[in-house]
């Protein structure tokens, strides 16, 4: 439970700095092999997340990846499951 605990704790530290009035990064292209040489990180210690937080000019009305064509977003009756996989019938 660790890691998902961890994970918790990256979303309420998002939050926390959002409602201060910082933004939040999370680095996903990295080598984790260079993190872990870098921080000396012991084999059985694995990285969650490698996040930057501090102050920001503005932030953006729609998420940069989004607004750089990279992916649209899904639409969120697609996401919601109910009961089963795939059973997205229930009205939102």
């Amino acid at each position: 439970m660790d890691l998902y605990s961890s994970v918790c704790a990256v979303q309420n530290l998002w939050l926390a700095a959002r409602a201060e009035g910082l933004g939040v990064g999370w680095v996903s292209i990295i080598d984790h092999a260079a993190l872990a040489d870098l921080l000396g990180l012991p084999d059985t210690v694995q990285p969650v997340a490698y996040l930057c937080i501090g102050t920001v000019a503005f932030f953006h009305e729609r998420p940069e990846l989004e607004e750089a064509g990279w992916l649209e977003r899904s639409d969120l009756k697609t996401l919601i499951h109910h009961d089963r996989w795939g059973h997205h019938d229930q009205p939102l």
